[in-house]
């Protein structure tokens, strides 16, 4: 509920439950007919779905003169038009585990190939250049993975 809070544009939140009851609300005014009509406009979206051959309505966004409410996995949230950045609303970054898994696993081999190439005379047998090089790259590309990690978006429907 934090992050919804964190939003550009927010003005308040609705939360309705399965049976369509009220769990929560915040800044909201007339929270039953506000309630009253998401159920109404989910019903009506959910039978359009199932019509057009979708199971059924993730969410939707109603679009006012100056506020706008959008519905998604069960919360209502109310923004203002002019501050709202509707992209953020529907959509926000994840973090690719298997990114950050690589980008850390090729930190700790250079790290470790920096030990070894620096302070011990275990990579005497290479010239110079490669104990300092391979370990450089290999921070390089580690960086990069972390970097990339953050690349993907998720919608807030799913």
């Amino acid at each position: 509920m934090a992050d919804v809070k964190k939003l550009k544009g927010y003005m308040g939140h609705i939360k309705i439950n399965s049976e369509g009851r009220i769990e929560e609300s915040s800044n909201v005014e007339n929270v039953s007919k506000l309630a009253e009509i998401i159920l109404f406009n989910l019903k009506k979206g959910n039978e359009e779905a199932r019509e057009l051959g979708f199971n059924r309505l993730n969410g939707f966004a109603m679009f006012g003169s100056n506020r706008s409410i959008t519905f998604m996995k069960g919360i209502g949230v109310i923004v203002d038009n002019e501050k709202a950045d509707w992209q953020e609303l529907f959509t926000y970054y994840t973090y690719n585990s298997s990114f950050i898994i690589t980008g850390v696993i090729l930190i700790a081999l250079s790290a470790i190939l920096f030990y070894f190439g620096l302070l011990t005379s275990a990579l005497n047998f290479l010239a110079p250049e490669p104990r300092l090089y391979i370990p450089l790259i290999l921070i390089i590309i580690g960086v990069t993975f972390l970097a990339l990690s953050k690349t993907t978006l998720s919608y807030r429907l799913e």
